[in-house]
């Protein structure tokens, strides 16, 4: 069929959701990381303040107060869930690296995490300490992570999910009996990445690019 046609295009799209394009260079997983970190810390708060707050949500997300709010919230569970992301990815690109290049992996990672945050203007929360200190922190966790066994992504995901749930623009009153819910939501979320991943990265030869 004609990829002009309607149809077509249509298939070629459907094609393209169902079967992704593997994941076969460093620039490429930098990317998907990137992305669905967005995509977890975005969708879990937002889901949660409008179940939260129901029909009053739609006023709600009017109210300049709560945007701003929200915003904090969204970019600080951004950057946890992006460190959470990049430490599932080296214990997945790990095992095809030899041990004495292991820290080059890490170094690397570390290096990619800064820049994806050094692309970004802080947001005003942030205008006066910038992004530093978070990717200084992200380097020593990695280092510890990249010590030890790989962790399952559901036990990893508690550290985004913490944070979340402590910058959620909700009276914290409101929220006390909600954090299992919000732990669910992300660890779902970061489960599901981490499958994708998993099927997706050519991870030896992703590995290969990032130590060289």
């Amino acid at each position: 069929m004609p990829s002009e046609h309607p149809l077509g295009r249509l298939w070629v799209r459907l094609k393209a959701r169902l079967r992704p394009a593997p994941i076969d260079t460093a620039e490429a997983l930098q990317t998907f990381l990137r992305e669905r970190a967005a995509y977890i810390a975005q969708k879990s708060a937002v889901d949660y303040c409008r179940g939260k707050t129901g029909l009053a949500s739609y006023a709600l997300f009017e109210e300049e107060t709560f945007v701003r709010a929200l915003e904090i919230c969204r970019w600080e569970s951004f950057v946890a869930v992006l460190g959470d992301l990049f430490i599932l990815a080296e214990g997945l690109l790990r095992v095809h690296v030899p041990p004495e290049h292991q820290p080059r992996l890490r170094e690397a990672f570390a290096a990619r995490y800064a820049a994806i945050l050094d692309a970004r203007s802080p947001p005003p929360h942030r205008a006066q300490e910038g992004w530093g200190a978070v990717a200084q922190e992200f380097s020593l966790r990695l280092q510890a992570a990249s010590l030890r066994a790989p962790q399952p992504a559901a036990d990893l995901a508690d550290h985004s999910a913490r944070r979340m749930f402590d910058t959620l623009p909700i009276h914290s009153s409101m929220r006390e009996l909600d954090e299992e819910v919000v732990y669910g939501s992300v660890r779902f979320r970061m489960v599901a990445v981490n499958q994708e991943m998993q099927r997706r990265v050519a991870a030896a030869a992703v590995a290969s690019q990032l130590i060289a």
